[in-house]
């Protein structure tokens, strides 16, 4: 029966993903073993499979197939539906790797507890993970929520393993301009039709931390964000073709976004947003902040130069955020609003906050350049500091 069974886990067609595994490929040679060597290879086994984190053999092959893209998983994000043959060949793999699964080592003849084991329907499980892709993805998507592009020439997505954990909740004020966001968002989560966004203004007001927290509120809800460096943009148009037939949506966020006048990239990302041979896919839409408005960076000589034609010139420099479906702008707080944002700040913190503290504040904001939200924390963790330093 073991032979058997390891013959069968060796030439997976659906999940051959599994025979690349060192933990996995480790448990068969652990169902081929003769009496005299299994508990060798058991042993082996078992410290690849607690190395890996693992005490449970079920649960650790259930993760690994769990976010394992197949044949089966790239059928149905192609077409939605999948060859009844494919379906039949990876049942009958799922039930042996659920017989695989479920094996203890008093099974075996060992008698060490050295790992745990379950039954449990793979089989389920797995049909289930597939009709949920639209919210779990799969592979590096069902991973990670947060991903980057890898700073050389190929289009390689690299994960944020450590994604900036900022909520809607830890952003206080700017109201209004949230909801904007919020509502394009969930449009864009409902199939609806949603626009690409600008968050321009003055700088520390939250414009990345408002697309951050976003990423983080809709994760579980299908939305990955792809952060884009502006050297970058010559690649989106790859790169929206990569994820167009992704059953997730995406939002492409470009930081800090602005152009000199002879930068020719300004040109490649107005074609991307309108224009471009290529449809925007409506699982996607691109996020970008920036400190202006006016996104190229207009010379007095650009109004006065030698061009025959200085207000196409300067129309064509000027209208790129208008190829922008909606601009969100960020001002920076009043005097009261900033003390407003000191106080949710320090609530926040557990920070008690008096008169003498609203003073320290407003000069901290003087002598840091301007109120905005991030000087507001600033101070408060300044505050926090200084207040350990002195217990």
């Amino acid at each position: 029966m073991s032979e058997t069974l390891a013959d069968r886990l060796e030439n997976l067609i659906v999940f051959m993903g599994l025979n690349e595994d060192p933990i996995f490929k480790a448990f068969i040679d652990v169902l081929k073993a003769d009496e005299a060597s299994c508990y060798a290879k058991a042993a082996r086994f078992t410290g690849l499979l607690y190395k890996s984190g693992y005490v449970s053999w079920t649960d650790y092959v259930f993760d690994q197939i769990d976010n394992m893209p197949t044949c089966l998983s790239d059928a149905y994000i192609e077409s939605g539906s999948i060859p009844e043959r494919m379906v039949n060949i990876a049942m009958d793999e799922l039930n042996s790797i659920s017989q695989a699964c479920s094996i203890t080592p008093d099974q075996l003849g060992i008698r060490r507890d050295l790992w745990s084991a379950e039954a449990i329907d793979f089989q389920a499980g797995y049909l289930n993970r597939l009709l949920m892709m639209d919210q779990t993805g799969i592979g590096i998507f069902g991973l990670h929520h947060m991903f980057r592009l890898k700073r050389t020439t190929d289009l390689e997505l690299v994960p944020v393993v450590h994604p900036d954990p900022i909520t809607m909740d830890q952003l206080f004020g700017y109201e209004s301009q949230h909801q904007a966001i919020i509502a394009n968002t969930e449009g864009l989560l409902a199939g609806k039709m949603a626009s690409n966004l600008l968050l321009y203004g003055d700088a520390g007001t939250g414009k990345s931390a408002s697309i951050k927290a976003i990423a983080n509120r809709y994760a579980k809800k299908g939305l990955r964000l792809i952060e884009v460096g502006k050297d970058r943009i010559p690649i989106l148009p790859e790169l929206l073709d990569l994820i167009a037939k992704q059953p997730l949506k995406f939002v492409i966020y470009i930081d800090d976004l602005s152009f000199s006048e002879d930068d020719d990239s300004f040109a490649q990302l107005k074609a991307v947003l309108e224009g471009s041979v290529s449809a925007r896919s409506e699982n996607t839409v691109i996020y970008a902040t920036s400190n202006r408005r006016h996104l190229v960076k207009e010379s007095f000589s650009a109004r006065t130069g030698d061009d025959m034609h200085v207000r196409d010139t300067l129309q064509e420099t000027l209208s790129l955020s208008q190829r922008f479906g909606q601009c969100i702008f960020f001002e920076k707080p009043n005097a009261q609003e900033y003390l407003n944002l000191i106080h949710h700040i320090a609530q926040e913190y557990g920070v008690d906050v008096d008169e003498q503290v609203e003073q320290r504040a407003s000069a901290y904001a003087i002598a840091q350049g301007g109120r905005s939200p991030r000087i507001a924390r600033q101070f408060i963790e300044n505050e926090m500091i200084q207040a350990k330093e002195g217990e």
